[in-house]
């Protein structure tokens, strides 16, 4: 799987665009992100499409540009590379007037595009090799460290260039990453920002006919989705391209800016809006409904087996990512066993809470669910999102000594429709954490203060503002490492219980439990499908007997795994190391020991691979040690 600066880097692993996560009582959805890029290959040519504006011109990169060159100049530098191989990183990080470029640009999905990438990556590696790391501080050694792993993470994913799932059914699926990117994303507060949207448009056909290429190679390796699951694919692509320009989510959030937008002249507005919808109808839309033709032509080749064990280099791929996504040497065969004592562990402590609570004893995971939901009702819509709001507000002060120091960043709570998933702001503080709700379907109450502190304090939002006033190095704050993150926010779950938060509410500290529950069962049913080759039904049957999920909510769960292999078990194996890791702390230090401290430590270099995070524990433990 390449891991591409954002459209070149499959999950967006690399720069950790969205914090996100999926609680058992709602449907929730990893927020969409793009695939890898291709190589040239033979595919059918789309109808045409209007000649993207051309990326601008760069001057020839020399042999060695960094020669000489401080490590933390260097690192600057290099990180500053790869970003301008990204126009939607840019974006995304509101880099472009700091570095004078437009936002009118989709990241191409080209050979040339992915192999300029991996060539300035290599370049990057061997001038890192450069540097004894011996005779710099242990701070900039620890970052060089960081940003190390992360290189040679992405150098070994390129074997795995076209293994990832490019479309698919499930939202990380490359067409539904368009259209979140810039309907969510791009900026538009000024004129100048609606025209690059506008070309940004008018790339999307281009685009899809490299996402088709790239297909083409995905299916060499046997690397497509479940049979059923491209036909899905091909049923929302096809509702997309039969939807009138003019009622497209690509339109309207362009006419809803306008409403907005201040100085612009209503000529000027109409001018746009007139060429978005000619752009849409004429070149956008088709473009979806070729793409669909060509899905719908896969499915008839595929099989219904789940699992990448049936890629040609599946075994090797699987390894690579677990190795990737866990930052850990953990198997495949270590984390299902993993998984099956933490789902045992996990089932007792709820079967003994919910005793204590007067629940009768023995009760099945589905009937406890739904006796919870009766006996704490549900939110919908705008309510939902006031209680979100009132929990993010309440928590920040019962939690704060436990840290070093509490950040000041802003977090709002927004519509996510359907979906529920945070989104870091931007480094400057122009846009903030946005904590997007599920508003759409009914919230069961007692689900909701977990949902809070993972996504927002002390999870997810937390951590990135923590990162962001830790005064860390550029190229650190857009790295992103799954199992450190996801890790600490179902860590943060725990410690807001810990700390006393859930005392007066015992009832959501029963669907605290059921949330970690809820990830522990992912510790088996992920190596389940693709390392022991289980079938859909297979996987689908263990979750609703272990975890009390509808059957709907766990089949579109199991959808997920099939197409995003090895990241929805990072959650446990995060948690579980950090604990560990406190544990250690706590035993070494004894009555020296200080939570603070330790969160300080944990928190204070952003986020990095778990294998680092042990060595500043012990770092840390040997400084504090008497």
């Amino acid at each position: 799987m390449t891991r591409w600066v954002l459209c070149l880097l499959a999950i967006a692993a690399l720069f950790g665009l969205v914090f996100l996560e999926q609680t058992p009582a709602i449907k929730t959805a990893t927020a969409p992100t793009a695939k890898p890029s291709v190589a040239q290959a033979p595919a059918p040519t789309p109808a045409a499409s209007p000649a993207p504006k051309p990326l601008p011109a760069t001057a020839a990169t020399p042999a060695n540009p960094w020669k000489g060159m401080p490590l933390q100049q260097f690192l600057t530098e290099a990180d500053k590379s790869l970003v301008l191989l990204s126009p939607e990183t840019i974006t995304f990080y509101g880099l472009a007037e700091q570095l004078g470029v437009r936002n009118n640009h989709l990241d191409p999905m080209t050979v040339e595009a992915e192999e300029a990438y991996y060539a300035q990556v290599q370049r990057i590696a061997d001038q890192l090799a450069t540097y004894d790391l011996s005779k710099v501080s242990s701070t900039e050694r620890t970052n060089a460290q960081i940003y190390t792993w992360h290189v040679k993470d992405a150098l070994a994913s390129r074997e795995f260039a076209n293994n990832g799932y490019l479309v698919s059914s499930y939202l990380d699926s490359y067409p539904t990453y368009i259209e979140w990117f810039l309907t969510s994303m791009h900026p538009l507060t000024t004129l100048a920002d609606a025209e690059d949207y506008v070309s940004r448009l008018s790339e999307i056909p281009v685009r899809f006919e490299e996402a088709e290429k790239r297909l083409w190679l995905s299916q060499e390796l046997n690397a497509v989705p479940p049979r059923f699951m491209l036909r899905k694919a091909v049923d929302q692509l096809r509702l997309v391209a039969e939807t009138e320009p003019a009622e497209t989510s690509y339109y309207v959030t362009l006419d809803e800016a306008f409403a907005s937008m201040a100085g612009v002249r209503k000529e000027d507005q109409d001018e746009i809006l007139v060429q978005a919808q000619d752009t849409l109808e004429t070149y956008v839309l088709p473009a979806y409904e070729n793409l669909a033709d060509y899905v719908e032509e896969m499915a008839t080749r595929a099989s219904e087996d789940a699992g990448v064990w049936k890629q040609k280099n599946g075994a090797a791929y699987y390894e690579y990512l677990l190795r990737s996504y866990t930052t850990t040497t953990l198997s495949a065969d270590e984390i299902f066993n993993l998984g099956k004592e933490e789902v045992a562990r996990i089932q007792a402590e709820i079967q003994t809470a919910s005793v204590a609570l007067g629940f009768a004893p023995g009760l099945s995971m589905p009937e406890l669910s739904g006796q919870l939901e009766k006996k704490t009702g549900s939110s919908l819509g705008e309510d939902t999102v006031r209680r979100f709001q009132a929990l993010l507000d309440d928590i920040g002060p019962r939690i704060a000594s436990a840290f070093a120091r509490v950040p000041t960043g802003k977090i709002e709570v927004a519509d996510g429709g359907t979906d529920t998933y945070f989104s870091p702001g931007t480094p400057d503080g122009s846009r903030p954490g946005m904590f997007f709700a599920p508003t759409q379907t009914p919230q069961p109450i007692y689900e909701l203060p977990t949902i809070t502190y993972h996504e927002g304090i002390p999870g997810h939002g937390f951590q990135a503002a923590y990162a962001y006033g830790a005064d860390l190095p550029p190229y650190l704050l857009g790295l992103s490492f799954t199992a450190y993150s996801e890790g600490w926010a179902l860590y943060a779950e725990r410690l807001a219980w810990e700390l006393g938060v859930y005392a007066n509410d015992p009832v959501a500290n029963l669907g605290r439990l059921q949330d970690e529950l809820f990830r522990a069962v992912r510790l088996v049913v992920d190596p389940g499908i693709h390392a022991k080759r289980w079938t859909y039904e297979q996987a689908v049957e263990y979750m609703v007997e272990n975890t009390g999920l509808s059957e709907d909510y766990v089949r579109a769960e199991v959808e997920r795994y099939i197409v995003s292999p090895a990241q929805a078990v990072t959650y446990k194996v995060g948690m579980l190391h950090i604990l560990e890791l406190r544990a250690r702390a706590e035993e070494k230090l004894g009555p020296a020991f200080k939570l603070a401290e330790f969160h300080d430590v944990v928190l204070g270099h952003g986020e990095l691979p778990l294998d680092i995070l042990d060595k500043l524990v012990d770092e840390y433990i040997a400084q504090h040690a008497s």
